[in-house]
């Protein structure tokens, strides 16, 4: 599971829900293309809106770390993006491909929600590096069906579950589902990985790549309209929303699956704003 942040982190949420409010107005407001010219070629932009630009270069102007952004408008197909081809360690952004592999699985009949996944703590402590959260109370033998773990996963990410899911169906069948999803910048293999004769992180993957994940979840084709609907019913189950600010009530509904590992934050999902839906996917390394 991951861990409840520092207030230092909480900002990210802070600046998200800023962004949504300007992000509606910008969509009420603001009429044709635009076009804007930035120093550095790390900025890739494709978007209609100076005011979305503007928004993230003044608020990442001095923040220490490395930030990738992908904005998409579902409704008429314009996108903002920040480095959003770069690779970023994954973290826990991976388990979306795991999710759907294991649907696709359970799709095509091969594994049923019911079936259970079996291992021993000391196993799970060996490969995860310490004891998971939630864990430290927990028998010798875990052991829960498939749809236990899965809404483990999407409830808390819990790491434990996500370990014995893919032990379930191996790391090559999440490989071939980011493949299968046209995830080109996604990397979920062996540790020593080497890209351009440089150790790449062994699970990795960039803005675009989970912009493109919830664009083809928002139109119900990952593996299947069933599969798509059922990983979203998970995905509602999210209690990690110190970011994207999905507990908010009212008319503002969120999907969204989080990540992070040290110095590593990120957030991505579906936000539902009245007669409108856009992805907005946060990534972040070398944090403070």
């Amino acid at each position: 599971m991951e861990e409840q942040q520092p207030k230092s982190y909480v900002k990210l949420g802070r600046f998200v829900l800023f962004l949504l409010i300007l992000i509606l107005l910008s969509s009420m407001v603001i009429k044709g293309p635009f076009k804007e010219w930035l120093n550095g070629s790390t900025f890739n932009f494709v978007f209609r809106s100076s005011v979305l630009s503007r928004i993230i270069r003044d608020d990442l102007s001095g923040k220490k770390g490395d930030y990738a952004i992908y904005i998409e408008d579902l409704s008429d197909a314009e996108n903002y993006g920040l480095r959003q081809n770069d690779m970023f360690p994954a973290a826990s952004l991976y388990k979306l491909y795991l999710m759907a592999a294991i649907l696709k699985e359970v799709d095509k009949g091969n594994l049923k929600l019911e079936d259970t996944v079996t291992s021993s703590k000391s196993r799970l402590i060996e490969i995860y590096g310490s004891t998971d959260s939630g864990y430290e109370e927990a028998p010798e033998t875990i052991s829960y069906t498939l749809d236990e773990a899965l809404t483990r996963i999407g409830r808390v990410s819990d790491n434990f579950s996500s370990i014995m899911l893919t032990d379930k169906i191996g790391i090559g069948k999440i490989q071939e589902m980011a493949e299968e999803l046209g995830a080109e910048n996604t990397r979920i293999k062996s540790p020593t990985l080497i890209v351009n004769n440089e150790e790449e992180p062994y699970i990795s993957t960039s803005a675009s790549d989970i912009g493109r994940f919830f664009r083809k979840l928002y139109t119900k084709e990952i593996v299947s309209v069933s599969v798509s609907d059922k990983l979203t019913e998970f995905l509602k189950l999210n209690q990690l929303n110190d970011r994207i600010p999905a507990g908010l009530s009212g008319e503002v509904k969120v999907i969204h699956k989080t990540g992070e590992l040290s110095r590593v934050r990120h957030d991505a999902g579906i936000v539902y704003l009245p007669g409108k839906a856009y992805i907005i996917v946060l990534m972040s390394q070398n944090l403070r």
